[in-house]
């Protein structure tokens, strides 16, 4: 439980630090998140991490929705897939972010979900913010889970 504490710290401390304001390090901390969650477990974790640049600015509103939705689909990997691999795609292109979340599991059909709200929390947190979250599944061929959203300039002269 303390260190469930000190990573909730952690995050909150990350997310509101301004020197983090930016995509480059949004891909950093994502890539450093995943290997902490997947280090106490069998899963392997690919990162595919394309052009995310530190002139490209984000909100920290944005910066903790990214993370809290990317975070419960890793940890529905590590709980139900029961993956051997996970990877994680990010790239951003004419201002779209796209990171997408996919495991080798069991797969399973969405709409047949029933249980948790760990898929309608991610979709939420990502409507919330003007983005949105995809999740890709059928029985016995992974999943994936897809996150995207236009990350618009910063207005500098504000």
């Amino acid at each position: 439980m303390s260190r469930e504490l000190v990573s909730a710290l952690y995050e909150t401390v990350w997310a509101v630090n301004p020197e983090n304001d930016n995509l480059e390090a949004q891909g950093n901390y994502l890539c450093q998140m995943v290997n902490q969650l997947c280090e106490r477990t069998p899963i392997r974790c690919r990162f595919h991490v394309l052009d995310l640049p530190n002139e490209v600015q984000v909100s920290s509103q944005t910066r903790h929705n990214i993370n809290m939705a990317v975070k419960e689909a890793v940890h529905n990997v590590i709980k139900h897939a029961k993956a051997s691999e996970v990877t994680i795609r990010m790239a951003f292109k004419d201002g779209l972010l796209d990171i997408s979340i996919q495991d080798d599991g069991v797969g399973f059909r969405p709409d047949d979900t029933v249980g948790g709200n760990g898929l309608t929390n991610m979709k939420q947190r990502l409507a919330n913010i003007g983005g949105s979250c995809f999740i890709d599944s059928k029985p016995g061929q992974g999943t994936t889970v897809r996150i995207r959203l236009i990350i618009k300039p910063l207005d500098q002269t504000a």
